[in-house]
């Protein structure tokens, strides 16, 4: 059975947008990509600049302080779909820029891309989530399961002459791609820790402020405890397995370098904190994306 894979990532602040372009325009290094190949990758917009400055054009002044300010959507397909590399391709990605021209409008849509220089082929669009009234509104589009499932529904149906269906309704069953998987490394990759507090409340007091930077802070390390946290069970057991060919090792150590910069010259207090917190966010982005 060949799958349409559709998944979508809420991006809250400049910072987490500029991470993601950054992969996504392969300004930095991407391990799973093929730099031979990335010519053959397309852009609506020319430069990861541009494709900021568009959504920074987009957003509402007034805004809440923990707003989503993008929803970076990611949509593939099985790769053993026998319409890679020929005319169903092509039909399938237009397609998909169509429903989310329809879906969002054409003038909310950033920027879209096609990367052609990974295994399996995917396109990856930024859309600023503004309502019929003109409000940034993520939960319009994203809130609740059912709209989800909906959603994942709505697409297959698009593309289902195309020899893809939608995966399972309700399955429980947790999957993550080889593809999602490398593009959590990838983010885990790109990111640097730098925190962009929200802004006070009037009359908030200290102590609620103070929660608040906490949560802001750990949103923004997530992709990387996100990305190492897949593969750090595994690096552990290799690093006191002696039967562990040393070449496996050094490749689990590389991988598993972006969560071990992220939390050096943190205590174990704050480390368990950290990873705590994570794991909760995981578990609601499980919810969110994957149990629909």
């Amino acid at each position: 059975m060949n799958y349409a894979i559709l998944r979508t990532a809420k991006l809250k602040t400049m910072g987490n947008i500029g991470s993601s372009l950054a992969h996504n325009y392969r300004t930095i290094e991407t391990p799973n990509a093929d730099p031979n190949l990335t010519p053959k990758n397309e852009h609506t917009v020319a430069t990861p600049e541009a494709v900021k400055k568009a959504i920074q054009n987009r957003l509402p002044e007034k805004r809440r302080a923990d707003a989503v300010l993008c929803i970076e959507y990611l949509i593939t397909a099985s790769p053993e779909w026998d319409g890679w590399g020929t005319d169903k391709e092509t039909e399938f990605f237009k397609r998909a820029s169509l429903w989310l021209s329809v879906k969002h409008g054409e003038e909310n849509i950033a920027g879209i891309s096609i990367h052609r220089d990974i295994s399996t082929p995917q396109l990856v669009a930024y859309v600023v989530p503004i309502d019929q009234r003109g409000k940034l509104n993520c939960k319009e589009f994203l809130g609740g399961r059912v709209k989800l499932s909906q959603m994942q529904t709505d697409f297959a149906t698009t593309v289902a002459d195309l020899g893809l269906t939608r995966g399972k309704e309700g399955s429980k069953a947790k999957y993550t791609s080889i593809k999602a998987y490398y593009h959590d490394i990838n983010h885990a990759r790109d990111f640097t820790i730098t925190a962009e507090p929200p802004k006070p409340e009037l009359f908030e007091s200290k102590a609620s402020y103070g929660e608040k930077v906490i949560s802001a802070v750990i949103e923004q390390i997530e992709p990387t405890v996100k990305a190492a946290n897949s593969i750090l069970t595994d690096y552990e057991k290799a690093r006191v397995d002696k039967s562990v060919a040393e070449a496996s090792y050094d490749t689990l150590k590389k991988r598993v370098e972006p969560y071990l910069v992220a939390t050096k010259g943190l205590n174990q207090e704050e480390i368990a904190r950290v990873n705590e917190a994570m794991q909760l966010e995981g578990r609601k982005i499980a919810v969110d994306r994957g149990k629909i």
